[in-house]
């Protein structure tokens, strides 16, 4: 089983940053969706777990990638901020262009607030916001694959 740290939506609250990789010491990689991809730096230096990142609609100017499609134990994990797929309207293009890489999670970020889809067979997955959330606690998400088994939650912080 692969565990995994997912955040997004950082905006420069480091201590947020560091009390989340602290507390989920026990992870096997950690990713972060964007905004900033400068704490996506942060948090490199504060692990020596396997990193991810990806570019958000705040991070001009970035050396990141706009997306990343990695495959964890058989499970093909589309990570994007979500700005380019419009989120905020809808998650159908986000469901589309998953389906389109082949994807079986799409991650993505952008929204600042927590969520857990099925589109066609496609999770999306938000995890919230570290750094801004919207009416909540800030928030992080686990998630854990196992033989092709996705399981994913919500913390508050």
């Amino acid at each position: 089983m692969k565990k995994i740290l997912i955040i997004s939506d950082t905006h420069g609250v480091k201590i947020k940053m560091s009390a989340a990789v602290h507390r989920f010491s026990d992870v096997d990689m950690i990713v972060h969706l964007g905004d900033y991809s400068r704490d996506a730096d942060y948090i490199r230096k504060l692990t020596d777990k396997p990193f991810y990142n990806v570019r958000g609609n705040c991070d001009l100017g970035s050396a990141a990638e706009d997306e990343l499609l990695i495959s964890v134990e058989g499970v093909k994990i589309l990570m994007v901020h979500g700005h380019r797929q419009q989120v905020k309207s809808s998650l159908l293009g986000l469901s589309l262009y998953a389906q389109e890489k082949e994807a079986d999670v799409a991650l993505f970020g952008h929204t600042h607030i927590p969520t857990e889809q099925y589109h066609q067979n496609v999770l999306l997955y938000n995890p919230g916001s570290l750094g801004e959330p919207r009416g909540m606690r800030p928030t992080v998400g686990l998630m854990s694959v196992e033989q092709g088994t996705v399981r994913v939650s919500t913390v508050k912080l």
